[in-house]
């Protein structure tokens, strides 16, 4: 692997990382708990085991199974633009056995009353499986210890066989799940994430840094529509004569900088009026979210710091972690200033978008207040024109 042009990148240590926000998205717009998405891949794996799958097969259904919710943020309902959407998002990324339609039908039931109508074998076992995994969590919480909850999720199964899932599947279930470990461990995050790694082959691979770029812009488009944050950030790496691999490790940060918006409810996120003091509280967690999905990725390190500083200023008011100038870097300045510039220049509900001139005209207020750097929005002024 060549470092300068290259990441050592598990597209499942990702998306494990990349759960944590799609869970909280969940959670907010379908009442789902904690850890959903994880006990999604243990089940799907556990029932998989009964099939002939080769490791490359079950390393991609534990993908999938990571990010079957991948486009709730964007789409806040289960419509075919939901499930088209999905499908979009998850064929850029790296998957190993090149299985079509995974997702779109993923929540298909097997006699054919879904909302695409297809039925039986036509639906893709991969697609059966993580439905059947998806919407037993979803109905019955399997992170639960009430005794009952299993009964129930039995009589669930009797009533639906042949309709909503297959015999065959159903079945392996019941095998999976007359284990007592079985039940222990999906209720326990630590034992779930013992099982994944220890069941999955490693399928680490080292692609460039160009090609995370393209993954990683997927989870930017799902928090901001028509964004050209990517390319103002690469305009200004180029001005200061940054490296391929800084610039490119810069522009991934980009990309991900507002991956923590993910946990923002929705109706905080998307509200047309000014914000109470409550809901600023929370809307400032965003950046603290994003280091808490970033900070486990091998390799990520920069990155995840860039990402999770963009709300710091120099004079150390900035949040979450009120860092002031000596505790950031250049790339910590310009990605903050960057921002700011950004967010200006952008339509708001609450107002129109600013002229360049405004935009700056707002940050060299900002300067004069110790909250920029002065040479950055200085450079900005000249190279964003």
């Amino acid at each position: 692997m060549d470092k300068k042009k290259q990441i050592a990148f598990n597209l499942n240590n990702f998306l494990l990382s990349i759960s944590i926000a799609l869970d909280l998205a969940e959670n907010d717009l379908k009442n789902t708990t904690p850890n959903h998405s994880k006990r999604v891949a243990f089940l799907s794996l556990k029932i998989a085991e009964n099939y002939d799958l080769t490791p490359q097969e079950m390393s991609d259904l534990c993908a999938y199974s990571l990010v079957h919710n991948i486009a709730l943020k964007k789409e806040n309902n289960y419509t075919k633009e939901y499930y088209e959407l999905a499908q979009n998002c998850v064929d850029k990324l790296p998957f190993l056995c090149g299985y079509k339609n995974v997702l779109k039908y993923h929540t298909e039931y097997y006699n054919g009353s879904g909302i695409f109508g297809v039925e039986g074998k036509e639906i893709p076992l991969l697609s059966q499986i993580i439905s059947f995994s998806h919407l037993l969590d979803e109905r019955f919480d399997l992170s639960g210890k009430d005794i009952e909850n299993r009964k129930g999720i039995i009589k669930f199964l009797e009533r639906n066989e042949n309709k909503l899932f297959s015999e065959e599947i159903v079945n392996h279930f019941l095998e999976v799940a007359s284990s007592i470990d079985f039940w222990l461990d999906i209720q326990n995050e630590n034992d779930i994430l013992f099982y994944i790694f220890g069941t999955l082959h490693d399928f680490t691979s080292s692609p460039t840094f160009e090609e995370v770029l393209t993954f990683t812009t997927i989870f930017s488009d799902l928090v901001e529509e028509d964004s050209d944050f990517i390319e103002k950030c690469s305009t200004m790496a180029d001005f200061y004569s940054f490296e391929h691999k800084e610039k490119q490790t810069f522009l991934i940060a980009a990309s991900l900088h507002h991956i923590g918006k993910l946990a923002i409810p929705n109706d905080i996120l998307c509200k047309e009026s000014k914000l109470t003091d409550d809901e600023y509280e929370i809307m400032k967690s965003y950046p603290y979210y994003t280091k808490k999905i970033l900070s486990n990725l091998m390799g990520f390190n920069d990155i995840t710091n860039w990402a999770c500083r963009i709300q710091e200023t120099i004079d150390g008011t900035g949040y979450p972690y009120k860092l002031n100038g000596k505790d950031l870097s250049l790339k910590d300045r310009l990605m903050s200033a960057l921002n700011v510039y950004q967010s200006l220049t952008n339509k708001k509900p609450y107002r129109s978008a600013f002229s360049h001139e405004k935009s700056i005209s707002v940050m060299f207020e900002l300067v004069s207040k110790g909250k920029l750097d002065k040479g950055i929005v200085e450079d900005i002024s000249n190279q964003l024109v």
